[in-house]
């Protein structure tokens, strides 16, 4: 969480991490529970480099944690965030639900670690290659 050199949160980066809507909508979804990139990708519809991109501003404005599973890198929301900055998170995630209500019937629906089924489909004979449009 950034702290400012008189020991307060700033709450200017972190409105600015939140006021995107994709990143609120992440926000949202992280009140769930953890979740992966590739999790987020197919909830959201969007490339895993654009979700990449998202979770990395609300890295650096201090308000997601991440811890490992395999793999895999787990996003969660901060349990020891500022009182401001949790009512902050807390008032969004409700908004987020009353908004876009899809997002977490999809998150329902999404298998936990999309991307390990995803790999399971891939042949372990050839090797990971970048796919470029012809």
């Amino acid at each position: 969480m950034r702290v400012s050199s008189t020991g307060t949160i700033e709450m200017i980066i972190v409105a600015k991490a939140l006021g995107d809507e994709t990143r609120a909508r992440i926000v949202g979804l992280l009140g769930v529970r953890a979740l992966c990139v590739c999790e987020l990708k197919s909830v959201l519809s969007l490339s895993q480099a654009t979700v990449s991109d998202h979770m990395r501003v609300l890295l650096e404005a201090g308000l997601l944690v991440t811890s490992r599973e395999s793999y895999w890198t787990l996003y969660a929301i901060r349990e020891d965030l500022a009182p401001e900055a949790l009512q902050f998170v807390s008032l969004l995630m409700d908004q987020v639900q009353t908004k876009f209500p899809e997002d977490r019937a999809r998150l329902a629906d999404t298998p936990v670690f999309a991307c390990r089924t995803d790999a399971r489909s891939r042949s372990v004979t050839h090797p990971r290659t970048l796919h470029r449009k012809a």
